[in-house]
Formats: C-alpha cells, sequence, structure tokens
C-alpha cells in the first residue's frame, strides 16, 4: 500500500522526545531533499512499531541502524525481511552521556539499559545501584522527581537541553563524558516504501545495501557471493549474519557496499549471485561521512 498524501507529511522515528533517534530525525530532515516540504516529527514506543508506521502512518521513519561501539541493530536489519523497505539517506550521530546528581554521594542512579551498556565502564567503577528506565528520558525525569540520593545518565544534548531551565543547585554532580568510548556514533538510516532509483549523480560518493535471501544453502555459497564482489572490484563496508530463524546453520547475509545499485559493475555482481539466491534490493544513497 503506497504512503497517503496525510502519512506522507509525517516522520516516524523512536521516542519519546529528547532521544538520539530525534536527533538523528532532525539532521535528516536537514537533508536537501527535504527542504520544501519537512515531514512533522510522529514518535513511536518501539523500533517495530516506528517502521510499521510505514506506509499507513507515516511517509519516512528515521531508525538506528549501527552503532559503532555495539554493531548492527539487528531488529532493523531483520525488518527488511519482513516489510519493503527501501534507504534512501543515513546521518551519523556523535554518542556522548553525562551523569548529574541531586546528591554527592547518591545511592541510586537511573539509566536506560542502552546507555548502561554504553557507560558500563564508569558504572563498574561506582558502586551505586541501578535503575532501568524505559528512556534516556525517563531518566532524567525520575530524577527531577525523587526525593532520594539520586544520579542519572542522560545524553550530553538532554543535558543541554535542560541546563538553561536548570538552575546549578539542582545538581550536586555533573561528570561530562562518562561514555566507554570516546569517539561513540550511532549510524541512523531513513527508509521508506521502495520507490524508483533515481539516476546517480556522478558527483558523489554512494553506498548500496542488500540483502542476500537464505533460499539456495550449499557449501561454498558465502565465498561464491565474496567473489563476485572481488571480481568487478566493489569494496565491502559491511557483511551481517542474521539467522533465519527456521534452522541452526542457517542466515541471511546483508550486505553494505561503495557504488549505486545502477553502476554497471554493481549490477553485474549482483546479477550473478542473483543466479543462486534471491537478492533484496534495500537502496543506494550518499555516505553520511
Amino acid at each position: 500500500m503506497p504512503a497517503t498524501s496525510s502519512s506522507a507529511t509525517f516522520l516516524a522515528t523512536l521516542g519519546p522526545s529528547g532521544t538520539f533517534s530525534e536527533l538523528a530525525a532532525r539532521e535528516v530532515l536537514r537533508l536537501p531533499q527535504f527542504a520544501k516540504a519537512p515531514p512533522t516529527i510522529s514518535f513511536y514506543s518501539s523500533l517495530s512499531r516506528t517502521l510499521q508506521a510505514i506506509p499507513e502512518q507515516a511517509g519516512i521513519a528515521v531508525v538506528p541502524l549501527e552503532n559503532i561501539v555495539e554493531g548492527i541493530v539487528s531488529p532493523v536489519v531483520d525488518s527488511f525481511l519482513k516489510q519493503p523497505l527501501q534507504i534512501i539517506a543515513e546521518v551519523a550521530i556523535p554518542v556522548r552521556f553525562s551523569v548529574v546528581a541531586n546528591h554527592p554521594q547518591p545511592n541510586v542512579i537511573f539509566a536506560q539499559f542502552v546507555a548502561q551498556g554504553q557507560c558500563s565502564d564508569w558504572l563498574s567503577q561506582h558502586d551505586i545501584e541501578v535503575i532501568s528506565t524505559a528512556s534516556n528520558t525517563a531518566a532524567l525525569a525520575q530524577l527531577q522527581a525523587t526525593t532520594q540520593a539520586a544520579a542519572a545518565i542522560i545524553p550530553e544534548h538532554l543535558l543541554a537541553a535542560v541546563e538553561p531551565n536548570t538552575s546549578a543547585a539542582d545538581w550536586a554532580w555533573v561528570e561530562h563524558d562518562v561514555t566507554d568510548y570516546a569517539h561513540n556514533i550511532t549510524r541512523f538510516v531513513a527508509v521508506q516504501q521502495p520507490q524508483p532509483l533515481a539516476a546517480p549523480d556522478d558527483s558523489k560518493h554512494y553506498k548500496s545495501s542488500i540483502v542476500i535471501v537464505d533460499d539456495a544453502d550449499h557449501p561454498g555459497l558465502l565465498l561464491e557471493h565474496l567473489q563476485a564482489f572481488a571480481v568487478h572490484q566493489i569494496n565491502l563496508l559491511a557483511l551481517v549474519s542474521r539467522p533465519t530463524g527456521q534452522r541452526f546453520g542457517h542466515y541471511h547475509f546483508f550486505i553494505e557496499f561503495e557504488g549505486h545499485l545502477q553502476h554497471p559493475r554493481v549490477q553485474a555482481a549482483l546479477s550473478a549471485i542473483e543466479l543462486r539466491n534471491q537478492v533484496i534490493q534495500l537502496g543506494s544513497y550518499e555516505f553520511s561521512s
């Protein structure tokens, strides 16, 4: 079902407001293709609901695809096999966290589960009970609402947003950059229902994404596919296996590579692969950096 005229005016992303997903969505809306009529951001409570909003509730969705530390976001890759989607853009968002506290010696710290993983070194060095929250925004809200000695791990951009309205006396302790890796980045993609690809612009640097479906497994299959890329001198950027959910040892392959799906070398490589397996072409788009 194509996007309706009303749904096309909305962009779906993971909420609530204040998430890294919202930052990514706002970066996407700065891209030239959205300059004339930027859609309104709508927040959803999960990645699956965000993607399922296409096409009836939103024309576009912005979701995290890969974190530089934790790797691929599996539910997003799996969604490419569940519904027709096309990647039209990517943006890279720095991931930085701070700790704020209402007491010099907090007894508990509020943190969303992903933030806990991104700041595990800091947490292991401090003997504080961790209370999981549904979101980073909720971690801040619970800190602001509690009367006990507490702290919260929150994104730097969320701290910057509340500081103009927050007295210095409200925080007994602020520690910046508590993320395990100083150069932590998450790559987000904008997806829509599949549309005909625009012709490549030779002045732009493209990457493309595909899924090779496990529908004809045999010994040496992956090697044959890799050789198709090598023979046509196509540089691979990502290769991720995802279980089919049918049998152990059977996997679909999510692959990213340099080049546009309409480039002759890419078409030749994919034609060779399609002799053995179904290929889902997910789109071609400019590098985010």
